[in-house]
Formats: C-alpha cells, sequence, structure tokens
C-alpha cells in the first residue's frame, strides 16, 4: 500500500490517542493505532467545518483533540473548541463512580499538543451562565460527555442543545452503558420517543449517539433564562 493511507498512524499514536486510558471507551487504546469512535468526532466536525465544537466533559482529551484537528486540518479561521470539565469542582461522591479528568496538569499530552483547546473548570451549569450565554455562543457541534448521571446528563442536554445551532449536530457518549448509576440510555431513549431529534445510535464501546434536530421544528432557548 506504500503512502496511499488516510490516517497518519504515527502522528495518531503521537498526538491523538497518546497519554490517555480513557480513549478505550470510545473503542480506541491508549497510544493505539485504531481510532475507533474518534473517527466520527473527527468527521463530524470537518464535514460540517464547524466553527464551534463544544465538548462537555472528557477524561483524557480525546474528543477535543478530535474536534480540534478537523478544524486544523480545514485551516478554518476563527474556528474554536471550547472544552468545559467541571474538573475539581465535582463532588467527591460522583469523582469515586466517574474518576477526574487525566489531563488537568499543564504539561499534560493533550495541554501541550492543543495549547488552543479553550479550557472551562466550571460545572457545565455554572460555564453556561458565565460564558455561553453572556458571550452569545453559538455551537455547530456539541459533545456530551460530563455527568453520566441521569439527572446530571439531562441537565446537560437541557442547558446545552438549545445553544446548537439549526444546521449542527450534538453526540452523546455512554449511549450503551447500562451500569448503574450511568443514566445515559435512558435519556436517549426519552429524546427518541419526543421525537424531536433524529438519533443514529452506534454501539462502538460504550456507545455514542449522533442528534440532529428536525428543521421543520422552531427553535427554543429556554437555556438563557435559567
Amino acid at each position: 500500500m506504500g503512502n496511499k493511507t488516510l490516517v497518519n498512524h504515527d502522528f495518531i499514536t503521537s498526538t491523538l490517542t497518546a497519554d490517555d486510558p480513557w480513549c478505550k471507551s470510545h473503542g480506541a487504546r491508549d497510544g493505539g493505532e485504531d481510532l475507533g469512535a474518534g473517527m466520527i468526532y473527527y468527521g463530524l466536525a470537518h464535514s460540517l467545518k464547524a466553527k464551534t465544537c463544544v465538548c462537555l466533559g472528557s477524561g483524557g482529551g480525546f474528543v477535543p483533540r478530535m474536534m480540534r484537528q478537523a478544524q486544523r486540518d480545514l485551516n478554518l479561521e476563527g474556528s474554536r473548541t471550547i472544552l468545559v470539565d467541571g474538573g475539581t469542582n465535582v463532588s467527591e461522591a460522583r469523582k469515586k463512580i466517574w474518576g477526574s479528568p487525566y489531563w488537568l496538569p499543564e504539561d499534560s499530552t493533550f495541554r501541550r499538543n492543543y495549547p488552543d483547546v479553550e479550557i472551562i473548570l466550571k460545572l457545565t451549569k455554572d460555564a453556561l451562565h458565565d460564558v455561553f450565554v453572556p458571550d452569545k455562543i453559538e455551537i455547530d457541534y456539541l459533545h456530551i460527555d460530563a455527568d453520566h448521571h441521569y439527572d446530571g446528563v439531562k441537565l446537560d442536554w437541557e442547558l446545552f442543545s438549545p445553544l446548537v445551532s439549526a444546521d449542527g449536530v450534538i453526540t452523546l457518549h455512554d449511549t450503551v452503558n447500562h451500569r448503574e448509576p450511568c443514566g445515559v440510555p435512558r435519556l436517549l431513549e426519552e429524546i427518541r420517543r419526543e421525537g424531536r431529534y433524529g438519533v443514529v445510535n452506534f454501539p462502538i464501546r460504550y456507545g455514542t449517539a449522533i442528534l440532529k434536530k428536525h428543521c421543520d421544528l422552531p427553535d427554543e432557548n429556554p437555556a438563557a433564562s435559567r
């Protein structure tokens, strides 16, 4: 095959999956050549030419790496990738279940390779009111992967999905993770039943669903008044 390949395996292992034990939940592996669901995240950001990508929660920085790399590869002027994570602000009880971000140190592989990813170390509801609403940020591609309890992921959905543009998309992680207390599959089924969004659910490792609002539905933005 020679050089006839769409992906650069050296770059993947040195930059995209490097020092990220959490990427296994997306079907990849730490330092591995296989991106798993990372191809979905990169492909969506690239094909949509998403100028504003937002990732809520990330254990190892895998999804924001893919988002930002797509923007870099497109030379997308004025683009930004924003990572919102509660970090040390998350309750101890929930940290024991879901862990803490692997990338918090400033010299982490993720932060060294992607210093242009904007990091907001706040709980998602605080980030919404302190940053997103005042700055009137409209999102082209939103990934939800923060609090996995039902009440937490439902709140993230209710707060941030209204900020997504009419042509934008949302991905939801852990959609086939049925281990208690993960409430993502329950939320996804509610969204599917409500019928406002088209849903495609990929059973890659813990599951990733792509959601797109049906175009004939009116826009709503209750988050701004919360």
